[in-house]
């Protein structure tokens, strides 16, 4: 990807494209990325998690932060 130019502000998709040009290459790396990212597999949980996974959650993260 060639940047050409950077914005003042931020702004729309459609006034964002103007500012860089897409290569052979980078459509290519960005594909291939699609399809790794297709392949992985969907999460469990839809919507925001609930008050139980939260806390189960950073429960988790706390007992690896232990183990290292």
């Amino acid at each position: 990807m060639l940047v050409k130019a950077l914005a003042e502000r931020r702004g729309p998709a459609s006034e964002a494209a103007l500012l860089y040009e897409e290569t052979a290459e980078s459509r290519a790396r960005r594909a291939v990325l699609a399809a790794e990212m297709k392949s992985l597999p969907q999460p469990r949980f839809k919507g925001r998690p609930t008050k139980k996974t939260r806390r189960d959650y950073e429960k988790w993260l706390r007992s690896s932060d232990d183990e290292d």
